[in-house]
């Protein structure tokens, strides 16, 4: 194999590697602070999709939803569609590729909605919500190109970690020896971002300004993750510890 050829090689594994761990790293926030069970199907003809499944939240912040289950504390949670998005890029996140994750929602959408023969009311399906994850921060142009579409989108970003804390908190780096994964566990320089644009958290929008995004840092080990409020208090996270044999999983 030609120098280049190698060298090439490595670029691509290096590149597998920082999204894998990326995506695992992003499922686990999820789940563990935001109440998304959502499962990976990225790869050769996922159409720009990186996870997908269900978000779970207090059944009174969700009108657009049918199903529900009852959590730990014994009330109500209904479910929203995920399908999200995860970037592990160096550069900042412009706005074509919000336009572009605009584009793939849209097309999940349209393969979701209820056909001809389908007998169930479309105002009574669990509606669809993108989310855009990133290790870079958004620039302002993409800002306002996810604020101004008509489609719920979620935006997250995720500044990198030390690699201590990645080991510590269980993601797996047994697979990443060497070099590759220092390109993703750095010291963090900016704190992370939660946004919602008006078509998911606006009055007029999926949640109707019941849900707030917000960032919050540990007291313990100073490192943020992702929370969300309702009525002046924390939304706990919650969801089916069965829910990855559902049979309508997505």
């Amino acid at each position: 194999m030609s120098r280049h050829a190698a060298a090439s090689a490595s670029t691509t594994m290096t590149t597998v590697m920082k999204g894998g761990l990326f995506e695992q790293r992003s499922l686990r926030l999820l789940r563990e602070h935001l109440s998304m069970s959502l499962r990976r199907v990225g790869g050769k003809g996922d159409g720009g999709i990186d996870l997908q499944g269900w978000w779970w939240l207090p059944a009174e912040c969700v009108s657009h939803a049918h199903a529900s289950r009852l959590d730990s504390s014994g009330w109500p949670r209904k479910r929203l569609r995920i399908v999200a998005q995860c970037k592990a890029e160096e550069k900042k996140i412009g706005p074509r590729f919000i336009r572009e994750f605009e584009g793939t929602v849209l097309r999940h959408s349209a393969y979701l909605a209820p056909r001809g023969h389908d007998r169930e009311p479309p105002h009574t399906r669990d509606a669809l919500v993108g989310m855009f994850l990133s290790i870079s921060p958004f620039t302002k142009a993409s800002l306002l190109q996810a604020y101004s579409s008509p489609i719920p989108l979620a935006l997250l970003h995720l500044p990198v970690v030390r690699s201590q804390v990645l080991a510590e908190d269980g993601t797996d780096l047994d697979t990443t020896a060497g070099d590759p994964a220092s390109a993703v566990v750095a010291e963090p320089v900016l704190p992370g971002t939660l946004l919602f644009n008006p078509a998911l958290g606006g009055p007029d929008g999926l949640l109707h300004w019941m849900v707030e995004p917000r960032w919050q840092l540990s007291p313990t080990t100073g490192q943020g993750y992702p929370v969300i409020w309702s009525n002046g208090k924390r939304i706990s996270s919650w969801t089916p510890e069965d829910d990855s044999d559902n049979p309508e999983t997505p």
